[in-house]
């Protein structure tokens, strides 16, 4: 996430203090799509089989769906009583979830809840249905599919994660940690999130952190927190069913192997999240400018 008001200088300093330089070379990038005016900053970022790319934005409670061979997009979903919309994961074939709630200029807590967009009977127009508004939520930002009806909802405010069934709406706190706790006199801790492999992998964007944790099949981790770095802000990330990383930063998007190694990849310095292609051989990025990008890995 990347705060559009009282945040922005202060992130734009953590970039340019913390851009790592890196002695390999990195992919070319190729802007796919640019918005401008509104809806603009582009906050999460998901790719359907068909190749279409469904965006989020943190200043429109929306989704926006761009086509990379015509170079057009179309708004296709909008998520009533909304200002904001977060994070977005396929959670079946051409079925999406997406976090939304009220954000303008400050948090509303209790308008967070899960969406769900789907596209499964065909067609270009897919039916939005909110699954769940949750009273306790705080701020929500970062998702991920959990498993084949359930997600995993990163609060930034209290720095916990929260388990929501698609289906039926039901939600608990799975996950309560000090590691995703709110720092350095920020309203925001947990940001990205993301599973795989039995394990989370998230980022506590204001303590400029990035963690790997051990969870069960209950979602409850088993284990202590990893830290993966320690010295540079962070956004949302793609990760393998191999446990490699890649994750927007202030660096740009930043690599991490299943054994730990960082490198930077590919300079994007705006990104806000990554997702992998239907060729499985490109990664797309938001950008909170607006830029919808790609490159090969």
């Amino acid at each position: 996430m990347r705060f559009a008001t009282s945040f922005t200088s202060f992130l734009s300093l953590v970039g340019a203090i913390y851009a790592l330089p890196s002695t390999k070379r990195q992919s070319t990038v190729t802007q796919v799509y640019k918005f401008t005016g509104s809806p603009l900053k582009a906050e999460g970022i998901a790719v359907r089989s068909n190749g279409q790319i469904l965006v989020t934005f943190f200043d429109r409670g929306e989704a926006w769906l761009v086509d990379p061979p015509t170079k057009k997009a179309s708004k296709v979903a909008i998520f009533t009583d909304t200002t904001c919309s977060a994070a977005i994961a396929e959670v079946a074939p051409d079925i999406f979830a997406v976090v939304a709630g009220k954000y303008s200029n400050s948090n509303t807590p209790g308008s967070w809840g899960v969406w769900k967009v789907d596209f499964s009977a065909g067609g270009a127009t897919p039916t939005t249905t909110l699954v769940k508004k949750v009273p306790e939520s705080g701020m929500w930002n970062g998702l991920s599919a959990f498993n084949n009806d359930t997600v995993l909802v990163g609060d930034a405010s209290k720095g916990a994660v929260f388990k929501v069934n698609i289906n039926t709406g039901n939600y608990s706190i799975a996950i309560q940690d000090s590691t995703m706790a709110p720092a350095s006199g920020m309203p925001m801790g947990i940001d990205g999130i993301r599973y795989a492999n039995g394990n989370i992998y998230y980022t506590n964007i204001f303590a400029q952190k990035f963690y790997k944790m051990p969870i069960d099949a209950e979602g409850k981790k088993t284990g202590s927190a990893t830290q993966i770095w320690g010295n540079q802000m962070a956004d949302d990330m793609y990760v393998s069913p191999e446990g490699v990383a890649y994750v927007a930063a202030s660096s740009g998007i930043q690599k991490v192997t299943a054994d730990g190694k960082v490198s930077t990849v590919a300079s994007v310095r705006s990104g806000t999240a990554v997702t992998i292609g239907a060729d499985k051989s490109t990664l797309f990025v938001a950008g909170s400018d607006g830029a919808i990008s790609s490159f090969k890995i």
